[in-house]
């Protein structure tokens, strides 16, 4: 099971849209940054997504969101210093993932653990390439026909495949 752990507001605030959006409302834009991730989500995936800040309430398996938590900082703590905590506390490094654009302080703590770094404009590209009800994109071109499969389909439709050329 791989689990990622996510520094929400870095990633939120490194998407212009959600940016945007936070600035008119910022439950509306973490509502659409986990809609989002939910919708990258595979079963295979554990999410957990730290805010700073004592806005809201900590929640497991948000409405629609089956394997996303969401965390916030308490107090005079940070969500990289949850992030840290959380690293420390976690048996299988190798199987987590943190996504941040925080090279300093997370990102070169992750990697000497063991964990795997992924920055937020990586991980935003990821999630751009959802398309609607989490249906992946392949920004890569379908293989071409080998000679074979054309030569079967122009005798197919009647056609000479000496003709092809």
């Amino acid at each position: 099971m791989e689990k990622i752990l996510i520094d929400g507001y870095n990633l939120l605030y490194k998407d212009g849209v959600l940016k945007n959006l936070a600035e008119r409302s910022l439950e509306e834009a973490r509502e659409e940054l986990l809609d989002r991730i939910a919708a990258y989500r595979t079963a295979e995936m554990e999410i957990l997504v730290v805010f700073d800040g004592q806005g809201a309430r900590d929640r497991r398996n948000p409405p629609g969101r089956p394997g996303i938590q969401v965390r916030f900082s308490r107090g005079p703590r940070t969500a990289d210093q949850v992030i840290l905590e959380i690293i420390e506390r976690e048996p299988k490094r190798g199987s987590l993932s943190v996504v941040t654009s925080d090279k300093k302080d997370i990102g070169r703590v992750a990697r000497a653990e063991g964990v795997r770094w992924i920055s937020s404009e990586t991980f935003l590209r990821r999630l751009k390439r959802i398309g609607p009800k989490g249906v992946r994109r392949h920004e890569e071109k379908p293989a071409t026909s080998s000679s074979e499969e054309l030569e079967y389909w122009l005798k197919r439709f009647g056609s000479d495949p000496k003709d092809a050329d």
